[in-house]
């Protein structure tokens, strides 16, 4: 098992990070980056909102483990939770076509207010595989993947947030901001099979 721990912070109040977090997959169409994204199911239950979503990995996953991989397990399927009151997020992500086996990752990421109108979200995952002789491979391979796209994530919520700034005529602010994360890949544990 291989387990990752990753701050991203926000030079936003914590409600518009929350916002964009949201809305920009409603407009896809401006943000290029969220393609590989399909909503496939969205409910409301009280103040948690459920979601099943397809997330084609084709695109980013290195070569040596696609070729490992069979038909169907570079569209991952992710299952989570979002509690609005705790701002916890809650997910499991799959390999899609039946191809748990090959690897299961568990997360949990929380949005919370880090200083006066900023914000911040932690993110601690766990990848797992069964895969025999090559479970350590994929589980770096997945959690060096998940790392980068979860700075492209960052840096498309900033954007959207200078987007929704821009539509609303304040001014932009620090929302282009591109440092890269603080803890990046921190704290990572590799455990074996």
């Amino acid at each position: 098992m291989r387990k990752i721990s990753i701050q991203q912070d926000f030079p936003h109040a914590l409600a518009m990070l929350l916002d964009a977090r949201e809305e920009r997959y409603k407009r896809l169409d401006k943000f290029p980056e969220l393609k590989n994204v399909h909503i496939v199911s969205e409910s409301r239950h009280g103040r948690i909102l459920d979601q099943k979503r397809e997330i084609s990995i084709a695109d980013s996953m290195p070569a040596v483990i696609a070729t490992l991989l069979p038909a169907g397990a570079d569209v991952l399927v992710e299952v989570s939770q979002f509690d609005e009151d705790s701002h916890v997020h809650t997910f499991t992500v799959t390999p899609g076509g039946a191809n748990d086996h090959i690897f299961r990752i568990k997360g949990v990421s929380r949005y919370y207010e880090s200083g006066a109108g900023e914000s911040a979200r932690s993110y601690d995952i766990e990848i797992h595989s069964d895969a025999f002789l090559v479970g350590p491979l994929i589980e770096n391979a997945i959690a060096d993947v998940y790392a980068r796209n979860l700075e492209r994530d960052r840096r498309s919520i900033l954007n959207f947030i200078q987007l929704l700034n821009e539509e609303q005529g304040a001014p932009s602010g620090p929302a282009d901001d591109q440092r890269p994360a603080d803890g990046v890949a921190a704290d990572e544990h590799a455990h074996g099979n």
